[in-house]
């Protein structure tokens, strides 16, 4: 069930939902995005930098991501005990699985020159999308649960008060 469960996440996600559109358009449209693509003109040092913006998300979600499982020490006891805690933990391991395989593209694309293709360019772009869209989810994911933990923390502390 739980294998089941994980590769629910996996499927029916926002970053694979952006992927398979960004597929999409590039196959139904590709004369068009390859039209465009010629008309535009990138500075050197832009695509020399440009790789910076995926492995930074993916760093951010792979240090702060930790708080979504480990949010303190007065909470991290609670849930860890929490029944549903896997899948939690089943979001957690696929936005980190979703946070390595989208920054390899970027960063392979990006060392083999190949942000100049239109290809390579749709590639990074719906990778770095999807990296974004993962980071989001991971930030909002921290949001939640500390407010889901504090009011926790608040009703237990009422409940010793009228015992």
């Amino acid at each position: 069930m739980k294998a089941l469960y994980y590769l629910r996440v996996f499927f029916i996600s926002y970053e694979f939902i952006v992927l398979l559109t960004a597929f999409g358009l590039y196959v139904v449209w590709s004369d068009e995005v390859s039209s465009v693509f010629q008309g535009v003109r990138t500075s050197d040092d832009a695509l020399k930098w440009l790789v910076a913006y995926p492995i930074g998300l993916a760093c951010w979600m792979l240090k702060d991501g930790v708080g979504v499982l480990f949010p303190d020490e007065k909470t991290n006891r609670i849930l860890h005990e929490w029944p549903e805690y896997w899948r939690l933990k089943a979001h957690f391991d696929v936005g980190l699985f979703y946070s390595i395989s989208l920054t390899a593209p970027c960063v392979l694309f990006w060392v083999f020159d190949k942000l100049k293709t239109i290809e390579g360019a749709w590639v990074f772009g719906a990778c770095a999308v999807a990296l974004s869209v993962s980071a989001y989810s991971f930030y909002e994911a921290k949001i939640k649960l500390k407010s889901i933990l504090i009011h926790l923390n608040e009703e237990q502390d009422s409940n010793k008060d009228v015992n």
